[in-house]
């Protein structure tokens, strides 16, 4: 970009060229002190981090913000394959817990019918016990239906743990039903 690219093309065609002498000429790659080959890398890497956007990518993506100094620390501190393993494994986790988001929609606590529980959300197992926790502080006394139409998303090991919620929440009153079918995990 820097020397006038503008197109894909061109792109490709860098990749192609440091694959061909890379594979034509070896040798070379023997000559060059690997210290050079480590300042070139940390330059290229030092290039990717938006430095300038920094703190916005801070106050706006907070854990996209964690995942890249992570990523670059753990670069410099170990080597590139573990580095960017680090990277990758991080950003995963991170997207497994922003799309495991999972509330209840609780109606009916102030009168003395039943006790509406709405799930909303992907029901994973991340969350289960912040889930059950909230199952649990419902008045015993009363019956509660719990609706799970909208859930996008619930996975076997929720799918179990509601299954076994309502069964010791019915005992012989019958203070616990489902009113919706649950969702195919």
């Amino acid at each position: 970009v820097q020397a006038g690219a503008r197109t894909k093309a061109s792109r490709v065609l860098h990749g192609v060229w440091l694959l061909v002498f890379a594979a034509a000429f070896p040798a070379a790659l023997g000559i060059v002190p690997i210290a050079a080959l480590a300042a070139v890398l940390v330059h290229a890497g030092w290039k990717l981090l938006p430095v300038r956007t920094w703190r916005p990518l801070w106050r706006e993506h907070r854990g996209e913000a964690v995942v890249l100094a992570a990523t670059a620390v753990a670069i410099v501190a170990t080597n590139m394959f573990e580095g960017v393993l680090l990277g990758l494994l991080l950003a995963v986790a991170k997207s497994a817990w922003e799309t495991s988001q999972v509330h209840l929609e609780v109606t009916g606590l102030e009168g003395s019918g039943a006790i509406r529980v709405r799930a909303v959300g992907h029901a994973t197992f991340l969350r289960l016990p912040k889930l059950l926790d909230q199952l649990e502080a419902l008045p015993r006394d009363r019956e509660i239906e719990l609706d799970l139409s909208g859930l996008r998303h619930l996975d076997h090991a929720c799918a179990a743990a509601l299954g076994n919620w309502e069964e010791q929440r019915r005992g012989p009153d019958g203070t616990a039903r489902r009113t919706t079918p649950s969702v195919a995990p």
